[in-house]
């Protein structure tokens, strides 16, 4: 985890909360990606469930289960 202004949570396995310590003006546009190497992340995806203002919940998965993953996310927005 890296930058500030924000905390991260995990709900369950390859369920997690975002939550930003200053709220967007209005909902951001956050962009995810799996991170690792091909081999090790080729069946791994990430899904945005949920983006507000104050916070984004997103899950990850194979196609079998949810599962932890690391994930690269950036998130853009005004700011009021």
């Amino acid at each position: 985890m890296s930058g500030s202004g924000f905390s991260v949570r995990k709900l369950r396995e390859g369920l997690y909360v975002i939550e930003f310590a200053q709220p967007f003006s209005g909902p951001p546009a956050p962009v995810c990606t799996v991170y690792g190497p091909e081999w090790k992340t080729f069946n791994i995806s990430v899904a945005l469930l949920e983006v507000t203002n104050d916070h984004v919940i997103y899950a990850t998965s194979n196609p079998e289960r949810p599962l932890d993953a690391a994930v690269s996310i950036i998130v853009a927005g005004p700011r009021g």
